[in-house]
């Protein structure tokens, strides 16, 4: 093996989804011969795989700095356990770039360290975390888990003032695509405070970002060389395009699902999680194997299972839960795998019982990868995380869009209005916004999915165009642009 021909510290937010593709991005960064010091909380080093742990190029370091719980739809909202968080890990990073220039002033230990080339660093934490790298004279990369899309309309909406539109009122965002328009729905639909009053025209920085507000990344990524977003050119050229020409800044479309999601893919085989996930997912149990989702699977018709996840993080309320019970209880033909947090106080317990064979009811990890590229799954159930998104577009499934909260609803609009491969789960038109989703919009939603042809031949044709477009190598093409970058900047 070569020698290094630097090092990059790698800053992520703890959630899952920001987390796992920072994993891929530093075995991509080791194979440029690039030392990557990955900094996380002590919460979730240790379930960082141990291929990566023991990676020669890959050095996991842990900060003390407890994990905040996940938020709940039924409490509001109490920042101080994620600022004193973010405090911790603040102090984590500043002690170790302080024992790494120790005595030095030329970016070149006494103990012959490598160079630190740069800090990537993650868009949502860039606030916290900036100043620190600029004070040790470290380059400062923005890497973005969200869509190109969701960064966009969040910096087009600020720019044309839609906290100001008006019921039936469409506004079009200059320079992106005229699906993309937002309405008043768009507005209510997603910024609600806990009294479930729209928060409009406030014009401050706020996160999610309001209607309307300044994004709290745009003045933030002014002091960094260059922004990397986890999203492929093929799928969100438009938007990386945008993002470019509005930041002034170089712009990487650096997609990161695994390199052997894409090999079988191309196969259409079917994914086990275990042997592709850099994340460990040993401490993440549940109530049926991989083995008993692929046996159940197995006897089921092609495109016949619809499949319901929200992740760990973002979740409906308790009562929409409930609602989603019902609606697969009334859906008595309908095969179905649904998975459920356990951070929901919530399991029905009477459903797997009432529907027999056709249901499956997941109570914590599910394999998502073997699910979606299994031939029996023809639809799905998401929040629009944007790593589920890709998954599920790679894999030639339809989505039912069910936002919760951020850049879940851009997602959502790129999904139904843009790519026009999925259904929003209801129509904000028949009630602006504020209310709980229902049954009866949950069993038209699967309905109108699953029976939708020409949304199952646009999904399938876009996955085709990813591989025929060889998009996976794009992304690696695009790394060795930014290597080429930051090693001409250092």
């Amino acid at each position: 093996m070569e020698s290094a021909i630097g090092e990059i510290l790698i800053v992520p937010f703890f959630g899952q989804g920001h987390v796992l593709p920072l994993t891929e991005l530093c075995k991509k960064l080791s194979s440029f011969n690039f030392k990557t010091t990955f900094i996380l909380s002590s919460d979730i080093s240790s379930s960082i795989s141990s291929s990566l742990v023991h990676h020669p190029l890959v050095n996991v370091t842990d900060v003390d700095a407890p994990i905040p719980p996940p938020p709940r739809p039924e409490i509001k909202f109490d920042p101080q356990p994620i600022m004193m968080h973010y405090k911790q890990m603040r102090q984590g990073v500043e002690s170790i770039l302080t024992s790494h220039y120790k005595n030095n002033n030329n970016n070149v230990t006494k103990n012959n360290k490598l160079k630190i080339v740069c800090a990537i660093v993650d868009i949502m934490i860039l606030p916290y975390f900036g100043d620190v790298f600029t004070k040790f004279h470290v380059p400062i990369v923005a890497f973005s888990a969200f869509s190109a899309a969701s960064l966009a309309m969040d910096y087009a909406a600020w720019k044309a003032d839609v906290e100001f539109i008006k019921p039936g009122e469409t506004r079009f965002l200059p320079n992106l695509p005229d699906e993309m328009a937002m309405d008043y729905g768009d507005i209510v639909r997603r910024y609600y405070d806990s009294s479930e009053e729209p928060l409009i025209g406030t014009k401050k920085k706020s996160f999610p970002t309001q209607p309307g507000d300044e994004p709290v990344w745009v003045q933030e990524v002014k002091v960094t060389s260059a922004i990397l977003v986890n999203t492929y050119d093929v799928l969100e050229h438009t938007f990386l395009e945008y993002l470019a020409k509005q930041t002034r800044l170089p712009i990487y479309g650096i997609g990161l699902l695994p390199e052997k999601f894409w090999s079988l893919t191309s196969t259409k085989s079917i994914i086990h999680d275990k042997e592709i996930r850099t994340i460990n997912n040993s401490s993440q149990k549940s109530n049926y194997s991989e083995d008993e989702v692929l046996n159940w699977l197995n006897t089921k018709s092609p495109n016949s299972v619809f499949y319901i996840s929200f992740g760990s993080e973002l979740l409906p309320t308790l009562q929409e839960h409930e609602e989603i019970s019902k609606a697969l209880e009334e859906l008595s033909s309908q095969n179905f795998i649904w998975v459920i947090s356990k951070n929901q106080d919530y399991y029905p317990n009477d459903l797997e019982n009432k529907v027999g064979n056709r249901g499956l009811v997941l109570h914590g990890w599910a394999p998502q990868l073997l699910i979606l590229s299994h031939p029996s799954t023809g639809g799905c159930l998401f929040h629009c995380g944007w790593n589920s998104t890709m998954e599920a577009i790679g894999q030639r499934v339809p989505l039912l869009a069910w936002p919760i909260r951020g850049d879940n609803f851009y997602n959502a609009k790129s999904i139904v209005c843009h790519l026009k491969i999925g259904y929003m789960v209801s129509s904000i038109s028949k009630n602006i916004g504020l209310k709980k989703v229902k049954k009866d919009e949950i069993i038209q939603g699967i309905k109108r999915l699953m029976e939708d042809k020409q949304v199952h031949d646009r999904v399938e044709e876009l996955s085709d165009k990813f591989r025929n477009a060889n998009f996976p190598v794009g992304s690696i093409a695009n790394l060795h642009d930014f290597k080429d970058f930051i090693m001409q900047a250092k």
